[in-house]
C-alpha cells in the first residue's frame, strides 16, 4: 500500500507546547484530501512509582479540558535531549516528592495515532524515597495519593461514567505487563 503525497502544508496555530496543522495529502488518481493534526513538541513520558510494599504513587490532578480532576500516574513532557528515563525521574520529584532509587523503561507507544503526533514512554520507578521537594507549574493543581494496584484498578472501573485518564489505565497495564 501507498502512502499519499503531501501537497501542501498550513499550520494554523502553535504555542510552545504543540503545533496545530492542516496537509493536503493526494493519492494518484484520487482528488486531493485535507488532514487535520496536532504535533507535540516533545515526546511524553508516564512514570509508575512502585513503593516497597507493592502500593503506587498518584496523583489528583486537575485537567482543564474536562473542568475536573483525574487520578494519574505523574507524566510530562521530555525535554530536548533529555532520556525518558531521565525525564521520569525528574518529573516524579517534580509533581509527588519522591525520588527513585531504580527506573527502568517499561513500554513505549503512540498516544492518539491519527490524531496527535507524540510518543508516550512508560517509565517503572522503583525503590523510592519521600524528598519533600516538590516543584509545581502555576496550574498543576495536583494532590498525591498512594494506593494498592486492586485499588487502583477500582478507582479506574469506577470512573467509567466520569471518564478515566488514559494516563491512569496505561500505567496499570503496562505495570501488570512488566510484573
Amino acid at each position: 500500500m501507498r502512502q499519499p503525497d503531501v501537497v501542501a502544508r498550513r499550520v494554523i496555530s502553535e504555542n510552545r507546547f504543540l503545533t496545530y496543522a492542516e496537509e493536503d495529502l493526494r493519492l494518484p488518481g484520487q482528488a486531493p484530501y485535507t488532514y487535520y493534526q496536532v504535533e507535540s513538541k516533545w515526546d511524553a513520558v508516564l512514570v509508575v512509582p512502585r513503593l516497597p510494599d507493592g502500593r503506587v504513587v498518584l496523583e489528583r490532578i486537575y485537567r482543564h479540558p474536562y473542568r475536573r480532576f483525574f487520578l494519574e500516574f505523574p507524566a510530562g513532557g521530555i525535554e530536548r535531549g533529555e532520556q525518558p528515563v531521565a525525564a521520569a525521574a525528574r518529573e516524579l520529584e517534580e509533581e509527588t516528592g519522591f525520588r527513585a532509587g531504580a527506573t527502568r523503561l517499561i513500554g513505549t507507544q503512540e498516544v492518539m495515532p491519527g490524531l496527535v503526533r507524540m510518543r508516550l514512554h512508560v517509565v517503572l520507578a522503583d525503590d523510592l524515597v519521600q524528598t519533600g521537594v516538590r516543584s509545581h507549574e502555576a496550574m498543576e493543581l495536583i494532590e498525591t495519593v498512594t494506593m494498592s494496584v486492586d485499588e487502583a484498578w477500582r478507582e479506574a472501573q469506577g470512573a467509567q461514567g466520569d471518564g478515566v485518564s488514559s494516563f491512569l489505565t496505561l500505567g496499570l497495564l503496562w505495570l501488570h505487563r512488566a510484573g
